[in-house]
């Protein structure tokens, strides 16, 4: 129930929770308290309200200060810490800092564009920790025109290295790019002005990928920086039907035969190259997902899922007709989960099968694998219990090894950690786990920390932008981390490029085992060696193995080629060997399959992550599956990558704030709101679902463009809000509200609705768009009167900010649609650094 004010300012929002049918509800309000400019000043969630109603001074979750324009000058979050972000006479941030004594700043040409942006850690030096270059800075005739590079952003230095772009096509497809990386794995630059100093910054290797495109954008070709090619065709509705594979030297395969979709846009057969065809169908009236089977050429089924939902869409049992009922020590197992919630929707208990061998086990390790005929499996069940703030108290599991792990919460906050015999035990020892904007310090619940986490056990150390830097698998020195064994991360705006993981092999020798993966466009690049490092003299060895994964989607199917240079695995049956992974309705790999169809391993997930069923025909096979829960990369700290942040599964929660901050909801903790059977989450800000993206798709987006939006969000990590995710929509659909015409919500430019509004003007208007880049994008639409409207801006997210807003522009002047196309559309080519109006999924 929502309570407003007479400006219709949300003040209360009031629920009622219970955990069982015959228990007592009780009313739980959220409370937002409003200034005298209508804004929302201090917010509460309902435990925080409570202790506020007994206490007025209690702390808010959230609490703004406004400049004299409207803007977020000052945010105060007990998650996140606080932050002041500085504007200047044109609203574009300048100078930022937070509760860590961090401090970043900006610089813009003549035109609005960012130049460069700099970083002061407390304490430290001031560094340039990123410097662009645009395509209409050099003359005239130095080709940037011929390969429409004008106004585009072609040359970007962070903290990841460079990225370049060569050439661009009319629909604004990258047609060349290449990049290089940090001459060092654990640097953080300070870019020089002149190239020249910069090129000593960098390694010498240039990794180009190059793309053929069709008109509208879509690509054709791909061959990546280590000569691999992907090939696509589509169908007339602009969707994927058909998809190849050339790896470097060898012969074409097929991934993807065929697609055959439904009136509604939802894929109902997918024929893979290796001769699977997996069968999808749904609920006629809500379209949710029911069954998932897929079978071989001869009629095998290798899996065949069936879902089973309440009213409002929550999973409630999962089967696997695949499974038969099997016994061990007189219990008998099959292949069925049940899932039971709370009111608030959020998950209380679960139901379900595991490896027999499982037991408590370290956070970073997997459970013992077993065979894929095993018939060692006994049942589990897991409840849950939350606060008012829905934080995880208590998680219960009894089966295979029966433990409680408990949380402590601090009061004030919704931050939580394990408790155990080390850790905390009170409210009050929570807050030395995190620093000041929310960062866990450490991952395993032990020592209370204290003074610099970075060489002691399993600390986690943070960069300015609040990018996970390294992880200490092992501590030797107190004082020298380089003595440690540890996990290295670099990253491209709030892309991961880069992971190095250092092993000591002999501290006699000062021998080292480095295994790194370096991410480029469409592939990995896995390499291993050992090297010798004496002081700051390294000696690196020759490559024992090096791997090419060639990566994609083929359909709902999740592909990865792997391809030896050196050092394949005697257990590996060939070079290059395609791997089709089937998942599950919220993107988890459940199956790996072979080019014959064949199980290469089965993986089951327990709710909120950790793995409870794991076989493989080969444990050297195994050893090559990373994606795992929700479609994600499993690091060897055991966290998952999701873009923005990492998520611990054994915690149930991330590891940090949401970068988005409340846009899904104050809890900037909370893996999707506790309901992780029903939805993921995308990109690691928050919850996503079929369900939501079904709706969204379907009421603000052409669903043909639904993949090359996904797409330009996951590899460019640009913000231009297509309402996928975007805050009215989620919300509004939590509220059980029509997406479609919400008085909140605004369409998105398209055909349709430019021709509904413009009337004779339609095609013109229509072609304005497409040049300017506005197609898909969410407009602005202003009444001009007689129940007309016309397209006065566009619907952005600042990440500065953490608000939607409006970047204003007219139709019928062409300055203004070129400032927008240079400004804003620009930037989806290559990604730009924390500030900048871009564009978020």
């Amino acid at each position: 129930m929502l309570c407003g004010d007479l400006v219709h300012k949300q003040v209360r929002t009031l629920n009622w929770n219970r955990e069982e049918a015959a228990a007592q509800l009780r009313l739980l309000v959220s409370h937002n308290l409003i200034n005298d400019d209508s804004r929302v000043s201090e917010s509460r969630d309902p435990r925080l309200f409570t202790a506020w109603s007994a206490d007025d001074t209690t702390v808010a979750n959230l609490c703004n200060t406004p400049s004299l324009a409207g803007q977020v000058l000052k945010r105060e979050s007990t998650d996140s810490g606080w932050q002041v972000v500085v504007f200047d006479a044109a609203g574009r941030p300048v100078w930022m800092t937070d509760g860590r004594g961090t401090v970043q700043s900006l610089s813009y040409d003549e035109l609005g564009r960012q130049m460069s942006g700099s970083e002061q850690l407390s304490g430290g030096a001031v560094r340039v920790s990123w410097r662009g270059e645009y395509g209409d800075a050099g003359p005239e005739n130095d080709g940037s025109q011929d390969n429409n590079l004008r106004g585009m952003c072609v040359a970007q230095y962070d903290d990841g290295g460079l990225q370049v772009v060569n050439s661009v096509a009319l629909s604004g497809t990258v047609l060349s790019g290449s990049q290089q990386f940090l001459a060092s794995a654990e640097a953080q630059p300070d870019w020089p002005e002149a190239d020249s100093d910069r090129q000593a910054l960098l390694e010498a290797t240039k990794y180009t990928t190059i793309a053929l495109s069709d008109a509208l954008g879509a690509p054709l070709v791909q061959t990546d920086a280590m000569g691999h090619q992907l090939a696509w065709q589509y169908d007339v509705s602009g969707r994927i039907c058909s998809q190849a594979v050339t790896p470097a030297g060898g012969s074409k395969q097929t991934l993807l035969e065929s697609v055959t979709w439904s009136e509604a846009g939802q894929v109902l057969e997918e024929v893979a190259g290796n001769g699977v065809t997996t069968v999808y169908s749904y609920e006629p009236e809500t379209q949710w997902l029911v069954t998932v089977t897929a079978q071989r050429t001869d009629n095998t089924v290798l899996q065949a899922l069936g879902y089973g939902y309440d009213n409002t869409g929550n999973v409630l049992s999962v089967s696997d007709g695949t499974v038969a009922s099997r016994y061990w020590r007189n219990q008998a197992t099959d292949g069925v989960r049940m899932f039971s919630y709370d009111a608030l929707y959020q998950l209380v208990n679960a139901t379900g099968r595991e490896n027999a061998t499982n037991t408590v086990m370290p956070y970073a390790s997997l459970p013992a694998m077993a065979q894929p005929d095993s018939s060692q499996y006994v049942n589990y069940t897991r409840t849950y219990l939350y606060d008012d703030s829905g934080n995880l108290q208590t998680l219960t599991h009894t089966g295979a090894g029966n433990f409680t792990r408990k949380m402590t919460t601090e009061t004030t906050s919704s931050r939580s950690v394990q408790q155990n015999d080390g850790g905390a035990q009170s409210p009050d020892d929570v807050a030395g786990w995190f620093d000041s904007n929310g960062n866990l310090r450490q991952l395993q619940a032990g020592s209370p920390p204290s003074g610099s986490l970075t060489a002691q056990q399993d600390a986690l150390e943070w960069g300015g932008s609040d990018n996970l830097q390294s992880v200490t698998l092992l501590s030797r020195s107190s004082t020298d981390m380089s003595q440690n064994d540890r996990e290295v991360y670099q990253y491209s705006g709030s892309s991961r490029v880069r992971k190095q993981t250092r092993t000591l092999v002999n501290g006699g020798s000062g021998l080292w085992a480095v295994d790194e993966v370096r991410y480029l466009a469409g592939m990995e690049l896995r390499r291993s060696w050992q090297e010798t490092v004496s002081g700051s003299s390294v000696t690196p060895g020759a490559v024992t193995e090096e791997l090419h994964v060639v990566t994609g989607q083929a359909g709902r199917a999740g592909i990865r080629v792997l391809h030896w240079e050196t050092g394949m695995p005697d257990d590996i049956p060939a070079n290059d060997q395609v791997r089709w992974s089937v998942d599950d309705n919220i993107g988890s790999l459940s199956l790996e399959l072979d080019v014959e169809g064949q199980v290469i391993s089965r993986e089951e997930y327990y709710p909120f992550g950790g793995t409870a069923v794991w076989s493989a025909r080969s444990e050297v096979e195994a050893d090559y599956k990373v994606v795992r829960y929700s479609g994600k990369e499993r690091d060897g700290t055991g966290l998952y990558y999701y873009g923005h942040r990492y998520y611990a599964p054994w915690l149930c929660r991330w590891v940090s704030a949401d970068p988005a901050s409340e846009v899904d909801g104050l809890n900037l903790f909370r893996m999707v709101r506790n309901n992780p059977v029903s939805f993921s989450d995308y990109r690691g800000m928050l919850k996503t679902g079929e369900d939501a993206r079904r709706e969204v798709a379907k009421n603000f987006i052409v669903e043909a463009h639904m993949a090359p939006i996904e797409t330009v969000s996951e590899n460019n990590s640009v913000i231009l809000s297509f309402r996928e995710a975007g805050k009215y929509t989620i919300e509004a659909l939590q509220r059980d509200a029509a997406a479609k015409g919400h008085n909140i919500l605004e369409k998105t430019i398209k055909p349709s609705s430019l021709s509904s509004a413009y009337g004779e003007r339609a095609n013109e208007m229509e072609e304005k768009a497409k040049s300017a880049g506005l197609i898909g994008m969410v407009g602005h639409w202003v009444d001009i009167g007689n129940g007309t409207k016309e397209i006065k801006g566009i619907w952005v997210h600042d990440t500065l900010t953490h608000e939607d807003t409006v970047f204003k522009l007219s139709m019928d002047n062409a300055e203004s649609l070129k400032s927008f196309k240079m400004q804003v559309t620009a930037t989806r080519c290559i990604t730009m650094p924390w500030g900048a109006i871009s564009a978020r999924s």
